[in-house]
């Protein structure tokens, strides 16, 4: 059995993780806005990203109700996919016109 010190210890390191991580969003949104383009960023990427932030958070949200534990595993994942599908929406916004046309050919 894990004594309960370790996991509130393993429970604050996985927030503080998803503080760190998401943090790194910082400087890619000031680019995108300060620019207001988005050429040089791949939208495929992001996209994969969103899917792969889909399956962690529903792979949490399964431990959660097998285990009523893991809530900062959501946490994570929800920030994570709420901040990918924000840089998304920076993505496309900033997108040219002549990218938008090029990408549909």
């Amino acid at each position: 059995m894990v004594p309960d010190s370790v996991i509130i210890t393993a429970n604050v390191c996985q927030i503080a993780t998803t503080f760190i991580s998401l943090s790194a969003y910082l400087p890619q949104w000031i680019k995108l806005i300060n620019t207001r383009s988005s050429s040089d960023i791949s939208l495929r990427s992001w996209c994969i990203w969103i899917v792969a932030a889909s399956f962690t958070l529903f792979y949490a949200i399964v431990q959660f109700m097998l285990n009523g534990r893991g809530w900062p595993l959501i946490i994570s994942a929800a920030a994570s996919m709420c901040c990918i599908l924000f840089t998304i929406f920076l993505v496309v916004k900033f997108r040219t016109k002549s990218l938008k046309v090029r990408e549909t050919a």
